[in-house]
C-alpha cells in the first residue's frame, strides 16, 4: 500500500509545484512585476534547498522519513496560503522560497522510500510517470481557475489537495515508512559509510548525469516560468499556454515508457546528451514558431528530451549510493538541480530585462547544447547503462 500512496503523494505534489508557477508569473505580470523581478520570484523557489539539500538529506536519514514529509505537506500548504491571504510581490517571493524548502522535504524522502526494495528501475519509471501526471494536469487546471475564476480560486483549490496528501501520509503506520532505514536505524555518524558525500561525483557518470538534471530542470523552470510570457506576444490565450504546458508535461511522462528500452539501445549517458542537443534546439526555434499547431508539436518533443533528465539522473543516483545514506546523496543531487534553477532564472531573467523575452530562449538553448557538448559520453563508455 506504501508505494502507492508515495505514487499519489508526488503525483500531489508535481500537480501543485507545476500549476501554480504560470499563475504566479501571470498574475504577478497583472500586478506591474518585470521580467527580472518574475526571474526573482522563479528563481527562490530554488535559493534554500540549494543551501540545504543536502543536510535535509542527513536529517531524513537521522530522523526519520514520515516526520519530514509531513513537515514538508505543512509548509507546501502554508506556501500556498500565504497569497491568498496577502497576494503581493514580497509575499510571492516568500511563497516560492518555502515551496521550494517544503518540496525538497517530500521530493527526497519520497524518493529514499521508493528506492529501497523491489525492482528499482520499475518503481523509479512509475514514480516518474506518476510526477509527469501531475506535471501534466497542473498547469492545465490551475491556468483553467485562473483564467475562469481568479488567481484567488487558483490557489484555494490547490490548498486543498495539499491537505489531502497530508492525509494520505497518514494512512501508513510509522513502521512501514521507516523500512528504508528511518531514523531507528540512521543514528551512527554521517561519515559511518566513508568520506564526504562529494567523493562521490569523482565518478564521471554520475557527476554527469547530476550535472545533466540541473541542466533539464532549470531550463524546464525557465520554460514554465517564460513561455506564458512568450505566449501572450504571440497572442495565446492562458488556457491554451496551460494546455500546452499540459501537453508538455504529457510528453515528459509517455517518454519515461520507453526510457529502459532507448537505455539498452543506445546508453544511458548517451540518451542524456542527445535529449539536450534536441532540446537546446527546440529552445532556439520556439520564438521564432508564428503557428501554434507547429510550436505544440515542438514543445512536445521538448517535453520529452527535459523528461528523461530526472528519472534516468535519480535510478543512477539510488543504485550508487549506500543506504544509510541515500537521503544525503540524494539531497546531492537536489543541490545541483537547485543552485541551476537559482542561477539559470536569476540569470536569464536579467537578459530578458535587457532583451526581451525571446533571449532568454536563445540563451537557455545556446546553453543545452553546450552543456550535452561538455557531458558528451566518451567512445568506450558510450553503451554503458
Amino acid at each position: 500500500m506504501i508505494v502507492y500512496i508515495i505514487y499519489v503523494v508526488s503525483a500531489i505534489n508535481q500537480l501543485i509545484v507545476s500549476g501554480t508557477k504560470p499563475v504566479v508569473s501571470l498574475y504577478a505580470t497583472k500586478l506591474g512585476a518585470t521580467p527580472a523581478e518574475i526571474g526573482i520570484i522563479v528563481s527562490v523557489f530554488a535559493f534554500l534547498p540549494a543551501l540545504l539539500a543536502i543536510h535535509i538529506g542527513r536529517w531524513i536519514d537521522l530522523y526519520g522519513i514520515r516526520r519530514l514529509v509531513s513537515l514538508g505537506g505543512a509548509g507546501l500548504f502554508l506556501s500556498l496560503v500565504a497569497p491568498i491571504v496577502y497576494p503581493h510581490f514580497i509575499t510571492f517571493v516568500f511563497s516560492q522560497a518555502l515551496m521550494g524548502v517544503a518540496f525538497t522535504f517530500q521530493v527526497v524522502a519520497l524518493q529514499k522510500r521508493i528506492g529501497v526494495t523491489g525492482d528499482i528501475e520499475k518503481r523509479i519509471a512509475t514514480f516518474s510517470l506518476v510526477a509527469s501526471l501531475g506535471a501534466m494536469a497542473g498547469p492545465a487546471m490551475s491556468t483553467f481557475l485562473y483564467e475562469h475564476y481568479s488567481f484567488m480560486v487558483s490557489y484555494a483549490v490547490n490548498s486543498v489537495l495539499m491537505l489531502i496528501g497530508m492525509v494520505i501520509v497518514r494512512l501508513v503506520s510509522l513502521e512501514k515508512w521507516e523500512l528504508a532505514g528511518g531514523a531507528a536505524e540512521s543514528h551512527s555518524s554521517p561519515d559511518a559509510a566513508g568520506g564526504s558525500v562529494w567523493s562521490m561525483l569523482k565518478q564521471r557518470d554520475l557527476r554527469n548525469a547530476v550535472i545533466i538534471s540541473g541542466l533539464m530542470l532549470s531550463n524546464r523552470e525557465i520554460f514554465a516560468a517564460y513561455f506564458p510570457l512568450l505566449g501572450e506576444k504571440l497572442n495565446l490565450s492562458p488556457t491554451q499556454i496551460g494546455i500546452i504546458l499540459s501537453l508538455m508535461g504529457a510528453a515528459s511522462m509517455a517518454i519515461r515508457m520507453t526510457q529502459p528500452v532507448l537505455v539498452r539501445r543506445f546508453g544511458r549517458m548517451n540518451v542524456l546528451t542527445w535529449a539536450l542537443y534536441i532540446s537546446g534546439v527546440i529552445y532556439l526555434l520556439t520564438p521564432s514558431i508564428p503557428l501554434a499547431v507547429v510550436l505544440t508539436i515542438l514543445i512536445c518533443i521538448l517535453g520529452a528530451g527535459l523528461g528523461l533528465g530526472q528519472p534516468l539522473s535519480l535510478s543512477y543516483t539510488i543504485q550508487v549510493s549506500p543506504l544509510e545514506r541515500r537521503g544525503e546523496v540524494l539531497g546531492m543531487r537536489i543541490t545541483f538541480n537547485r543552485v541551476s534553477q537559482l542561477v539559470v532564472p536569476l540569470l536569464f531573467g536579467s537578459i530578458g530585462g535587457v532583451a526581451g523575452v525571446t533571449a532568454i530562449f536563445w540563451a537557455s538553448g545556446l546553453l543545452l547544447l553546450f552543456g550535452g557538448v561538455m557531458t558528451r559520453a566518451k567512445p568506450a563508455a558510450a553503451s554503458e547503462t
